[in-house]
């Protein structure tokens, strides 16, 4: 059998961390931590674990560290964008995004993955040393008691569950390692099988979950949960039954036809989607009887987002993303924060969402009309947006659903406090370089008046657990049943959204299920990945074909503007079956003894 070969590295030379009172993951300067005595005191243990954190734990939004550490290999200059430009999510025009446009040109190779996506790769392999460690010497630990114990090792198994997911998602199956090698060792570990990789990630959590709180207080926000570690369940169990894994034959064999178990299962069982099913049942009632839930107040289901600068109401949707630390929120990366500001390089994320137009210095994410038409109108009616353009698009935007308004800075809407009036349209300032003709608005505060914010980077929430349990419900059953409506429509009428149609068949609600996940989720680095396990993903105008914008021209005077509209094709994007799955580095291919991905040889 073919194996990998990682050359553990050392690294617990020298911690500059010490335990802070204020936040968890917010460690001052002091001590000096090597690996004989973070073993010595609790606060010692402490300051480590923040450390295993900030090795262990993603950021949606591909935040950086002020020293750089989350990164594999990846100049500080490189420029790193969140996932919707590469996806039908979003565009981002700026030159400097080269590795973003590498997916959308089809020249993703070995060579580039790490710097063109998964920074991480390496980091991740110094994390899991960092948790078999906690795991192995924790006991030596003289002023901790026991449930405190149990409690660190549920968080580190909840860590490398959620870093084994990450790499799931990606390669498909990867080598398990769960032990502690030495610096320096070749460690020969090949790789395991799809099914292996998701019994392990399972047996974590299920070894974690007893042992984390439901919840913790303001100061330890960013700690595992029982409730994120049942999230993250439900989320493995759904990829697990997609169609991209749950099959006999994957979309692109292996070499080695024998190895086509390291990217499937080689076998469909509708018993996965019952089990993912139940996993997201699970999630939600265990979520909403510990206090978390959807914001649904009913007078904010429909705000008034008026035109011409004037901000309305805070409606539902809009609260869960913005507000922090709301009940809606159930995992946030915390790690891109110090004193209330951003300690990552250049600013990013926001210089990279936040367009230059709006006082940022780089690109922003302009949103293209193949994602705007997935919005339906406030009557739940499909809308036509004719080839030929239309007069007034103002009117063609108040039709739509509300949650449109809450995401898109689109013409003359408010945006924030410095720039209260979106000018988008031909002349305008906030036109330039926007191929879509609307911005992601989604995550920029409406009182932000400088950079000098932190946006809510959600890895799990409670609207997403509603979706998965109707997801799943409906693919094992043989017609949507009343328990997969229920879901969709608890999310949509907190949007003032009419319920789903009844006597839907089980494909048409399929396909309204995963519009209704493209909406609500839309930004949270769930799209790239979704249309990927439908197998989707190459289909016209995902992330494959021509994608479309909008031409706007300001007619009129002042003050009874109109604003016609007219769409166009502003790019053709490449999409190539190899694509499913990310190619391993060429760096570790090199040593022979890596089964690379179908494709990628």
């Amino acid at each position: 059998m073919k194996k990998i070969i990682l050359i553990i590295p050392v690294i617990l030379c020298l911690f500059i961390i010490s335990a802070c009172k204020k936040e968890f993951l917010d460690k001052a300067p002091g001590v000096d931590l090597t690996e004989d005595n973070v073993f010595l005191t609790k606060a010692n243990l402490e300051s480590f674990l923040a450390t295993v954190y900030k090795y262990s734990m993603h950021s949606n939004f591909r935040y950086r560290d002020q020293g750089n550490i989350p990164f594999s290999q990846v100049n500080s200059t490189d420029c790193i964008h969140p996932s919707s430009s590469i996806s039908d999510e979003g565009d981002a025009s700026e030159a400097a995004f080269v590795n973003n446009n590498r997916w959308n040109e089809g020249l993703v190779l070995p060579s580039n993955i790490i710097n063109v996506e998964d920074f991480r790769y390496f980091i991740r392999w110094i994390a899991m040393r960092q948790i078999a460690l906690v795991i192995n010497r924790i006991d030596e630990v003289p002023d901790a008691d026991e449930a405190y114990k149990k409690q660190v090792v549920a968080e580190v198994k909840f860590l490398r569950a959620l870093m084994y997911m990450e790499m799931l998602k990606r390669y498909g199956g990867v080598p398990i390692v769960d032990q502690m090698f030495e610096p320096g060792e070749a460690v020969n570990v090949p790789r395991s099988s799809f099914e292996d990789c998701v019994k392990f990630i399972l047996k974590n959590l299920d070894e974690a979950i007893p042992n984390l709180p439901p919840i913790y207080s303001a100061s330890q926000t960013g700690r595992a949960t029982s409730v994120a570690a049942l999230a993250l369940k439900s989320e493995v169990l759904l990829y697990a039954a997609s169609p991209q894994y749950n099959t006999a034959t994957p979309i692109l064999s292996m070499a080695n036809p024998a190895d086509n178990k390291l990217i499937c299962y080689g076998n469909y069982d509708v018993n996965r989607w019952k089990l993912a099913a139940d996993a997201a049942k699970e999630a939600l009632d265990f979520a909403l009887a510990n206090g978390y839930g959807l914001i649904d107040e009913p007078n904010n289901r429909s705000p008034k987002e008026l035109d011409n600068g004037t901000v309305g109401p805070l409606g539902n949707y809009r609260a869960s993303w913005e507000i922090h630390n709301n009940k809606e929120l159930i995992l946030m990366f915390q790690g891109g924060q110090l004193a209330g500001g951003i300690t990552n390089i250049g600013n990013a994320p926001l210089t990279f969402i936040n367009p230059a137009c709006f006082g940022s210095f780089w690109s922003g994410i302009s949103v293209p009309l193949n994602f705007i038409r997935k919005y339906e109108d406030t009557l739940g009616q499909v809308v036509t947006w004719d080839v030929k353009g239309g007069p007034d698009l103002i009117a063609k935007y108040r039709s739509l659903d509300p949650r449109f308004k809450q995401t898109m800075a689109y013409t003359n809407s408010y945006y924030t406090a410095r720039d209260p009036i979106a000018q988008i349209y031909n002349g305008g300032k906030d036109y330039v370089n926007c191929k879509g003709g609307l911005w992601l608005r989604k995550y920029i505060p409406r009182n932000a008046t400088s950079g000098n914010f932190v946006m809510n980077d959600v890895l799990f929430r409670v609207n997403e657990l509603y979706l998965n349990y109707a997801e799943a419900l409906n693919e094992f059953s043989a017609a949507p049943p009343p328990e997969a409506y229920a879901a969709v429509n608890a999310i949509r009428s907190r949007s003032k959204m009419p319920n789903l149609p009844e006597g839907l068949s089980k494909e048409q609600f399929r396909e309204r299920v995963r519009n209704e996940i493209a909406i609500e989720l839309v930004a949270d680095d769930h799209r790239f990945w979704d249309v990927k396990r439908w197998l989707i993903a190459e289909n016209e105008g995902v992330m494959k074909g021509n994608f479309d914008g909008l031409r706007i021209n300001r007619v009129g005077t002042a003050p009874n503007y109109t604003y016609s509209w007219e769409p166009y094709t502003f790019e053709t994007r490449t999409f190539n079956r190899n694509m499913y799955l990310h190619p391993f580095p060429q760096s570790e291919v090199l040593k022979g003894n890596l089964i690379q991905n179908p494709g990628w040889q």
